[in-house]
């Protein structure tokens, strides 16, 4: 019997590296797609050709990169309105004052060397070398330093303003994507994801379609801002979080695995909302009401991404599709693990709440939010003061 499974395991193998390879001589080959049971039915012919019926779309890479490159563009001027004109007047409202840095000498060697050691601070025999170089004294050095160092961080309205941006979208698209599946079977039993795949499911209905599109418009412009903000210290988790979820979202598109991943999106916007909110009050100093609704965030993201996440649509993905219809295919495989990358992501941020909520419980004061690598004063005052203490 051994001998008889190993001989069915490496022939298994052998046609999963053969099915992958073909990606590199046909690109669009069915079976690495949909699965060697759709090219042994259907051959290479992709299914989607007629005209699905009123209110369903057939998934069409071309259009959609259209679609969301113009959305991409779009949530950008509209991120950048709302933070100017509403959300600032808020955070205005509430106290939060707009810092106004003093303006400081362009120093090339200096600002070389910052931009080159991710803007850390220098050593002392380091210092005195850029010193000389840039033909300042040592404390004129530093107070230059200080100062530049300053002005790469985010103030506290800087960072109410981006929290109130996320906490309107998030709370917008989760919205909109549980009214568009409240009626779907799959949303309360997820082997609907797979019923009569791909044929009797590959159109997906407009609301969808529209949640999909709106999802990778955000993602892709999220991953393309990241480098251009204030440097996070979990900056290489939420890359590889924002590389995983266009992908994600970009492969069960193509392959019109859209149920799944509507329900994937769906979990992971529940529990942003609460976060963004928690992050709001604590820029606004509201401690009471931050304490709170970090609770509230920590609860919704342990049953969502921790116990939903895993027990429901990755049990589906990898466990239903292999009961309920036979959809096996290398996209499948990656997909797959890319999910699983996505829960390891989620033990690594639950793993920061719980030490922050210990931290609470010991009355400790957190140093920052999750995801803060620093933050500047909230004053010119307190940056002026701050600076002194070097002279």
């Amino acid at each position: 019997d051994n001998i008889v499974i190993c001989c069915v395991l490496v022939l298994r193998i052998h046609w999963l590296m053969e099915d992958f390879t073909k990606i590199f001589h046909d690109p669009w080959d069915t079976t690495w797609w949909l699965g060697r049971s759709y090219y042994s039915t259907y051959g290479n012919e992709w299914p989607g050709k007629e005209d699905p019926g009123p209110g369903l779309r057939n998934p069409s890479p071309k259009d959609a990169a259209i679609v969301v490159v113009t959305m991409s563009i779009l949530l950008a001027f509209v991120k950048g309105f709302f933070e100017r004109f509403i959300a600032s007047r808020i955070a205005t409202a509430l106290g939060i004052k707009q810092c106004k840095r003093r303006p400081f000498a362009h120093v090339p060697v200096l600002e070389e060397f910052l931009k080159a050691n991710c803007y850390s601070t220098p050593d002392d025999k380091t210092m005195q070398t850029l010193s000389d170089r840039a033909g300042m004294s040592l404390r004129e050095t530093q107070v230059w330093v200080r100062r530049k160092q300053q002005a790469m961080l985010s103030t506290r309205h800087t960072k109410f303003v981006e929290s109130c941006w996320r906490f309107v979208f998030y709370s917008c698209t989760f919205t909109y994507g549980l009214t568009s599946l409240w009626d779907e079977d799959y949303l309360w039993d997820t082997k609907y994801c797979w019923i009569g795949y791909p044929i009797n499911i590959w159109a997906m209905k407009e609301k969808i379609y529209w949640y999909y599109m709106i999802e990778m418009g955000y993602y892709t412009a999220c991953l393309v801002i990241q480098f251009f903000e204030v440097r996070r210290k979990d900056f290489l988790q939420m890359f590889i979080h924002h590389v995983a979820t266009v992908f994600l979202i970009s492969m069960s598109f193509i392959t019109a695995r859209t149920r799944i991943g509507a329900l994937v999106m769906l979990v992971h916007d529940f529990s942003d909302i609460s976060l963004e909110a928690c992050k709001m009050a604590k820029y606004g100093q509201r401690i009471e009401a931050a304490n709170v609704l970090f609770g509230i965030f920590g609860l919704s993201f342990f049953l969502s991404r921790i116990i939903y996440y895993p027990y429901s649509i990755l049990y589906s993905a990898l466990y239903e599709t292999r009961s309920v219809t036979d959809t096996q295919s290398p996209s499948l495989t990656i997909i797959n693990s890319f999910l699983v990358v996505l829960y390891l992501l989620h033990c690594f941020w639950f793993h920061l709440i719980v030490q922050c909520a210990l931290k609470f419980a010991r009355n400790e004061q957190p140093e920052g939010d999750l995801r803060s690598e620093g933050e500047a004063p909230t004053s010119s005052e307190d940056e002026q003061t701050d600076v002194k203490k070097l002279e």
